[in-house]
Order: structure tokens, then C-alpha cells, then sequence
């Protein structure tokens, strides 16, 4: 197995060289002479030669120390031309990130996290769309998307799930001020696609109320629900970000000592990008 030289050892050794100390050395490299000493010890250790002769005040350099302090500064050459090129690299690379978020949660998130982005990533594109959170789950394990922001989630394996905020989902009412005051019982409701909320409601009314429950539309948008709920249309199982923002007055919410129902927001991720530090920032944002 090849093994190289430190460059450290190697700087220290051709800046001795080139200066005729190594006090010069030690003090242009803000170390101590043992310092220096030590790594050119350690040098020519590595290398099996000699490559210096130490006398009273000062060394001589020997036949090999020459070659040696002369591919030394080659060498070193290249590793700052690697470093700075790198770095250029870096900061130049365009990087895009594919978002899937719910679209109840852009609002309050979204620009926040662009935002972050954008400040961390000069170069970044972001390509960003909307979904169920079945839907950006799956998009998620299948590579389609790289970030996942969603309310509730899906156990799959391959992904990394961090949980950033937790709230409520809540039975909101809005319209007419005169339909409030009717027994829940005469309400009519609107909930998305069957999710483990919305199923507990149905099984909790059907337990207090002993019938069966008045879903009046059922739709794949918390957005759509809150503009029905607020037009009067119905009874709204929404979680409280989509609420809190409606005007005040304008609804009202719901109690009930029969459903309680708590949601997480969840970052979603690949196990295998769980590293990246593009990725990362969304798990800081909230």
C-alpha cells in the first residue's frame, strides 16, 4: 500500500530549506522550532533518508534534502492550485433541488425556506410542487423529488422523516353567524381523501351520535376545504396552520370532548441523501 507524506512535514521541511533556519521556519509558520524539528524527523522517517545534518548552529542540507525541497515546492504548488480551484468550483456549481410540499404549508414555509436557499446557495434553482402527502412521500422513495415537506407521513424504510412542528387539527365553521348556534349533529362536513384523522372523526361521531356521518364533499385540498368552510358550505376538519391566518370573526372553531386530533409536519428525505447540506436547511427553517 503506497503511504504519502504529510504536506505539513513537507512544507515545514522546504520553508527550512529555503529560509536556512528553522526558527525562520517555525516563525513563519507560527509553530515552535520543536515543532519543525519534529516533522522533519517524521520526513525522513517516511521517506528512509537523510536529509539534513544538523550542526552547532545551523544544518547542511544533504544531496537527497535538495531533491526532496525541490518537489516539495512543486508539489505544494499544486495543492494551493487544487484548493483554490476547488473552492471556485464550489462556489460556482449550480445546484437545483426539487421540492414537493403541501400546498397549505407554502404559505407559512415555503418563501422561508426559498429564502434560506438562496442565501446559502447563490447558484441554486429550485423546482417546487404541490401534492397530497401520499403523494410527495412517494415521490420522495422514488427520487423524484429531493426535500418533502408534509403534515402526517408514511412509514417507508428508505426515507429519513424528521419531525419540525407539531399542532391541531380542528372542526372549523364559517359562513352565516346564525347557523352557528345548531347542534353539531345538524352539521354537514367536508374532509379529504380518507387519512387517519379523518377516519377517527367518522369513528367518533358515529360512537357520540350513534349514525351514520353527513360528509357533504370530500376533497384532496385543505385550501379548497377552508374556502367552502369560510363561503358556509359545511363543517371543515382542517389542521390549525390553515386557520390561523383567516380573518377574526370571520369562523369559529368547533368543541368537542369526543375528537381530539394532533398533527407533526415532517421533513422527508433519502436515507442515502441525508448528508447533503442543501437538504439539511429545511430541517433548520422551521
Amino acid at each position: 500500500m503506497i503511504t504519502y507524506p504529510n504536506l505539513y512535514h513537507l512544507k515545514y521541511f522546504a520553508d527550512a530549506v529555503a529560509l536556512g533556519s528553522i526558527s525562520a521556519a517555525a516563525q513563519k509558520n507560527l509553530v515552535t522550532h520543536p515543532a519543525i524539528s519534529r516533522a522533519i524527523s517524521a520526513l525522513e522517517t517516511h521517506l528512509g533518508t537523510e536529509l539534513l545534518v544538523h550542526q552547532k548552529k545551523n544544518f547542511k542540507v544533504t544531496e537527497a534534502g535538495y531533491k526532496v525541497a525541490e518537489q516539495a515546492e512543486l508539489l505544494l504548488t499544486k495543492a494551493a492550485e487544487f484548493q483554490s480551484q476547488s473552492l471556485q468550483a464550489g462556489e460556482a456549481q449550480a445546484i437545483e433541488v426539487k421540492i414537493g410540499i403541501s400546498r397549505s404549508l407554502a404559505p407559512k414555509y415555503l418563501n422561508t425556506l426559498l429564502k434560506e436557499l438562496r442565501a446559502q446557495f447563490p447558484h441554486l434553482t429550485a423546482k417546487v410542487s404541490f401534492g397530497t402527502t401520499n403523494a410527495i412521500i412517494e415521490s420522495i422513495a422514488d427520487g423524484s423529488l429531493d426535500i418533502g415537506i408534509t403534515i402526517g407521513t408514511l412509514n417507508l424504510p428508505t426515507l429519513t422523516q424528521m419531525v419540525v412542528k407539531k399542532g391541531q387539527f380542528v372542526l372549523a365553521e364559517g359562513g352565516s353567524k346564525k347557523n352557528w348556534s345548531k347542534p353539531i349533529k345538524e352539521k354537514s362536513f367536508i374532509l379529504t381523501e380518507p387519512r387517519s384523522e379523518t377516519e377517527k372523526l367518522k369513528a367518533s361521531y358515529n360512537k357520540e351520535f350513534s349514525k351514520a356521518f353527513p360528509l357533504l364533499f370530500e376533497i384532496n385540498s385543505w385550501d379548497v376545504i377552508g374556502e367552502l368552510v369560510q363561503s358556509g358550505l359545511g363543517v371543515g376538519l382542517l389542521p390549525d396552520v390553515v386557520v390561523n391566518d383567516w380573518k377574526e370573526g370571520s369562523y369559529q372553531i368547533l368543541k368537542t370532548n369526543w375528537f381530539q386530533s394532533s398533527y407533526e409536519i415532517y421533513v422527508h428525505k433519502l436515507k442515502t441523501k441525508a448528508t447533503n447540506r442543501v437538504l439539511a436547511v429545511a430541517n433548520n427553517i422551521f
